[in-house]
């Protein structure tokens, strides 16, 4: 028993030790870490950045500090990373918690939530220097882990060893003897008497005997009434209401089946005509940039999207692999898109229902709610209507604002709905420009005007023959998406390149000429709010 249990323990701690990829070194080789598998080194602009992690959009980064932090130091550091996260409203686990560095040191972190995925910002010392430790997208477990791990490079980290569990034998064995020889001699009297009374168990099985007999007889013969088929739930509520049953204020009837039919078939072949039409558009051609590109040069964009009942997330790279993330609020969306396709589903149950010839169970069944049972049946819209007008309440009360923010969740640029269109703001809050809605219903044009109240350029709608196509037939699986292109005094500046392949990926290109319009986050954002803005919509679809 002890050897098993040494061998299953010591297995358990070499576990963590195989799920590791290996040791990474920061620049320096001051310290070193170990990583589970699957992450790699990444690319960063930031010198203070010495060592820095990726997997997938995961990352894990550590920026050296200028000098060696006590811990009264460390803890204040994280205590202003905690206070500054809460002036800017992300929701935080708890203030400053720690990780023992195997009893060397102690690393200080706190771990907050932002755009639906966990981010943690922390600081160590080890090894003669301090680190600021930036991290997001790993559970609380797996971030303790690694970090645990900091060492020097090639130290050893001695595991516990575990503790000898001491047996002790206690009186328990002589009291299961004492217990089996009492049992054993009770079996030898239960069988004697049991020998003894074998003809009064046989006479009491035979008296017993009568009664089932009977009343399985009786059973036998109740199953051909049970067997009898009832009718069902449908049919019951199909029936014609009883005499003191009161009618609805308005009689209601659905739509016949063969309505239902001609407008699927019509869409269907709508939308075979919109992707055809949608097919005929050509991207744009821009000349190529020169060979030495400068470095302040960041187009193109490359830019995927991830939408959820909340909000819209872009994940954005640049030329220069710098990572860049975007969210827009949508919450209205699934109360608005809910009740519309709710209702549009409720009635085509409704018709296929009355095409079988249980039309009324639908009436029927509203009608037996209590109180409000004649209204629901004479307007059943009223449970799709409710949960619209709270979408539309959402819509129009709260404010949706594109946020721009960089690897390190910091804000870069925001654009909100004021007076105009939309007012651009850096990451300080100041306005730097304003977005301008210009043109007609058939021809969109924005105009982005900067604090000299100057237009510096325009985003059109290079595709408008398809505005009216998607609002009839959606975006068709991405086939049917909205195109802009961005023009400087009537020139062509720039365009988005739709990814064929992809309904939620997309790229900003600029012409090297006009690529210093202006800031280039200011170009992201302005794109981005149009974009999330003038939301293609999304319906059911074959393709």
């Amino acid at each position: 028993m002890k050897k098993s249990f040494f061998i299953c323990a010591a297995f358990f701690l070499a576990l963590p030790l195989c799920a590791t990829a290996g040791e990474f070194k920061d620049k320096g080789e001051v310290i070193a870490v170990d990583f589970p598998s699957g992450w790699g080194p990444g690319k960063t602009d930031d010198p203070a950045v010495t060592l820095k992690l990726e997997k997938g959009k995961s990352f894990f980064e550590f920026s050296k500090q200028d000098s060696e932090l006590g811990d009264y130091y460390l803890k204040a550091r994280v205590k202003e990373q905690v206070d500054s996260l809460r002036s800017k409203g992300n929701q935080l686990s708890g203030d400053i918690r720690t990780v023992s560095l195997h009893g060397v040191s102690v690393s200080y972190y706190t771990s907050y939530e932002s755009m639906g995925a966990d981010g943690y910002i922390g600081f160590l010392t080890y090894n003669g220097a301090s680190y600021a430790v930036t991290a997001r997208g790993l559970s609380d477990g797996d971030f303790r882990g690694v970090l645990s791990s900091v060492r020097k490079p090639g130290e050893k980290i001695e595991l516990p060893k575990p503790k000898k569990i001491r047996v002790v034998r206690r009186k328990k064995e002589k009291d299961e003897f004492d217990d089996l020889q009492t049992q054993i001699l009770k079996t030898e009297t239960s069988t004697a008497a049991v020998a003894g009374s074998t003809d009064s168990v046989m006479n009491a099985f035979a008296s017993s005997t009568v009664p089932a007999v009977e009343a399985e007889a009786s059973t036998q013969a109740a199953a051909p009434v049970a067997a009898q088929p009832e009718h069902s739930f449908l049919s019951d509520l199909a029936k014609k209401q009883e005499s003191d049953a009161l009618p609805p204020y308005i009689p209601r009837k659905p739509l016949p089946l063969a309505v239902w039919l001609v407008l699927i078939g019509a869409w269907v072949a709508g939308s075979f005509a919109a992707r055809a039409a949608a097919a005929a558009y050509t991207n744009p051609k821009l000349p190529p940039p020169p060979a030495d590109v400068p470095p302040d040069f960041f187009f193109p964009f490359v830019i995927s999207k991830f939408s959820t009942f909340k909000d819209v997330t872009y994940n954005v790279l640049t030329r220069q692999r710098q990572l860049l993330l975007a969210d827009f609020p949508s919450e209205h969306e699934l109360y608005v898109a809910g009740s519309v396709y709710g209702c549009l589903f409720f009635h085509m149950l409704w018709s296929l229902l009355a095409f079988t010839g249980r039309g009324d169970a639908v009436t029927n069944a509203l009608v037996k709610f209590p109180l409000l049972g004649r209204a629901f049946a004479s307007l059943p819209e009223i449970f799709f209507i409710v949960p619209f007008i709270i979408g539309l309440s959402m819509y129009f009360t709260k404010e949706r604002a594109l946020q721009v923010f960089d690897a390190q969740s910091a804000p870069v640029m925001a654009v909100h709905p004021e007076t105009v269109y939309g007012m651009i703001r850096d990451g300080s809050g100041k306005e730097v420009a304003r977005l301008v809605s210009k043109g007609t219903f058939l021809n969109r044009r924005w105009e982005f005007v900067d604090t000299d109240n100057q237009v510096v350029f325009s985003i059109r709608d290079d595709f408008p023959k398809g505005l009216l196509l998607r609002k009839l037939f959606g975006n068709l699986g991405g086939t049917l998406r909205s195109h802009y292109g961005i023009f400087a005094q009537e020139r062509r500046a720039g365009f988005i390149f739709l990814d064929p392949s992809s309904a939620d990926r997309f790229q900003i290109h600029m012409d090297y000429a006009f690529a210093r319009l202006g800031h280039p986050a200011q170009i992201l954002a302005a794109v981005l709010y149009i974009i999330s803005k003038e939301k293609d919509p999304i319906y059911p679809s074959p393709f």
